[in-house]
C-alpha cells in the first residue's frame, strides 16, 4: 500500500469518526431532550413529496450503485499485490533509477527447469513475501520423477539465475505439484 493510500485512508477514518460521533453525541442529545425545542424547529417538510417524485427511486438506485462501485475499488486497491516485475539494481541515485526485468529472467529459469525430462510443466515469476523478494517457480512433475536428479537440476538453474540476476539476497522456491499417473482404459465396444 503506498503512502498515498495510507493518508487518504486516515483522513477518510479522521472524517467518518468525527461523523459517527455527531450524529451519536446529536441522538442523544435529542433522546434526553437536551435541546426541549428541537423538535419544533427541525422540520423537514418537502421530505414527504421529494421521496414521492419519480426520479426519486432512479436517484437513490444510482447513488447506492455509486457507493457500492467506490468501496469496490477501495477494497480492491488494499489488496497486497505480490508479483513484482521489476528490481532496482545496484547504482540507483537520484540521478535516475536502474533496474532490471528480472521476472522475464525467472520465466526463462522456469523454461530451462521445464526442459527436464521429470518435469512435465513449470512456470517462474517474482513475488514478495514477507518484505523479501523470492523467486518462485511453480513445476508439475511426472509421478515417478527421479527426485534427487530433480533437486540437482533446480539448484543449477537457481545458482545461474542468481548469478544472472546479481542480487544476493534473492530467495528462490521451487513448488513442487505431483501430476496425475495418466491410465489408459481400455474401451469396450
Amino acid at each position: 500500500m503506498g503512502r498515498g493510500l495510507i493518508a487518504l485512508d486516515r483522513v477518510v477514518a479522521f472524517v467518518l469518526g468525527v461523523l459517527l460521533l455527531a450524529g451519536g453525541a446529536a441522538a442523544l442529545a435529542w433522546r434526553y431532550d437536551v435541546f426541549a425545542d428541537a423538535p419544533s424547529k427541525v422540520r423537514v417538510t418537502d421530505a414527504p413529496t421529494v421521496v414521492a417524485e419519480d426520479w426519486w427511486p432512479w436517484a437513490t438506485g444510482a447513488v447506492g450503485v455509486v457507493l457500492v462501485l467506490l468501496a469496490l475499488t477501495w477494497l480492491l486497491r488494499h489488496i497486497p499485490r505480490r508479483r513484482i516485475n521489476r528490481l532496482a539494481l545496484d547504482g540507483s541515485s537520484a540521478e535516475g533509477r536502474l533496474s532490471a526485468d528480472v521476472d522475464s529472467a525467472v520465466g526463462a529459469a522456469a523454461q530451462v527447469l521445464a526442459a527436464d525430462p521429470a518435469v512435465r510443466s513449470c512456470s517462474g515469476h517474482l513475488v514478495t513475501d514477507r518484505g523479501e523478494v523470492v523467486a518462485e517457480l511453480k513445476t508439475t512433475i511426472n509421478p515417478d520423477a527421479d527426485l534427487d536428479q530433480l533437486r540437482n537440476t533446480a539448484d543449477r538453474v537457481l545458482t545461474e539465475l542468481r548469478e544472472m540476476v546479481g542480487r544476493d539476497e534473492l530467495r528462490t522456491r521451487v513448488l513442487l505439484r505431483t501430476a496425475r499417473q495418466q491410465t489408459t482404459t481400455p474401451r469396450v465396444i
